[in-house]
């Protein structure tokens, strides 16, 4: 197995680093990893468990994917697997603020990680998926198409993302690389902790999900690994929602509402 996973310090990204090392571990294969993140210290902590449990080969890179050599120096790294099974493209920022109020160079910043990085790693990784018909993950998250306040630009990012995906599935099928993407929806991550630590807002969230929990990484990191793995081997192009059926409830309150008011008028009447 010869996977790159960026954002893999913590949260998403890292429990995908651990659900494919372990299961490449159960194959009797040698996991071969490039680990990229901008946390110094939570990334090494990472490479270090991954070589102490499953005897993995792992590289860390430490950068901000906005540096535009990251990717090529990622891409050259690998080079020497002469060929890459996995790519696991997770990196995302959101910059909190409404549209009117944000600067040029808010957004630029926004469009720059969360879909110039993507374009660019996916393109500098491209002959190494190709001679090992190779997979690609993009993490987008629900917020590709519903609009989400108070983030800015952060559904617009998500949305040219989802559809980067798109057109990258079309244009590198027929040479054998399969494109898709997860969509998170409610997860629980170091990055939205604190806003979990509130057990009323928690319940409040909870309720709203047909699943009744909140998502973890590891939810996560099943749907990548299915995506990158032989069963998905026809499946090319598709967004995986991982929400929990959140997505599916635009209706569910509305219509409900309405026919427990219907009940309480008829019997009234």
């Amino acid at each position: 197995m010869r996977t790159i996973v960026t954002g893999a310090a913590r949260g998403i990204g890292r429990a995908i680093a651990e659900r494919l090392t372990r299961d490449a571990h159960a194959r009797d294969e040698t996991p071969r990893l490039i680990l990229v993140d901008q946390h110094d210290d939570e990334l090494r902590e990472v490479a270090k468990q991954l070589k102490e449990i499953y005897n993995a080969d792992v590289v860390t890179m430490v950068g901000n994917m906005v540096d535009a050599q990251l990717p090529v120096t990622i891409a050259q790294t690998a080079a020497r697997w002469n060929g890459l099974d996995g790519l696991v493209s997770n990196v995302g920022y959101a910059q909190p603020g409404d549209l009117v109020n944000y600067t040029i160079e808010d957004w630029d910043q926004m469009f720059a990680v969360n879909v110039r990085s993507h374009w660019l790693l996916a393109k500098h990784c491209y002959p190494l998926l190709k001679a090992a018909q190779g997979k690609l993950v993009f993490t987008t998250s629900i917020s590709a198409t519903n609009p989400t306040t108070p983030l800015g630009a952060y559904s617009p990012c998500k949305a040219a993302l989802l559809m980067l995906m798109r057109q990258l599935a079309v244009e590198w099928a027929p040479h054998s690389i399969r494109v898709n993407s997860v969509s998170p929806g409610m997860t629980l991550t170091p990055g939205t902790a604190p806003i979990y630590q509130d057990a009323q807002v928690r319940q409040q969230r909870e309720s709203r999900i047909p699943a009744r929990r909140i998502g973890t990484p590891e939810d996560i990191a099943g749907a990548v690994a299915f995506l990158l793995g032989p069963d998905a081997d026809y499946v090319h192009g598709v967004e995986l929602l991982i929400d929990g059926g959140l997505d599916k409830t635009v209706m569910v309150n509305p219509v409900m509402d309405g026919w427990r008011t219907a009940r309480r008028q008829s019997g009234e009447q």
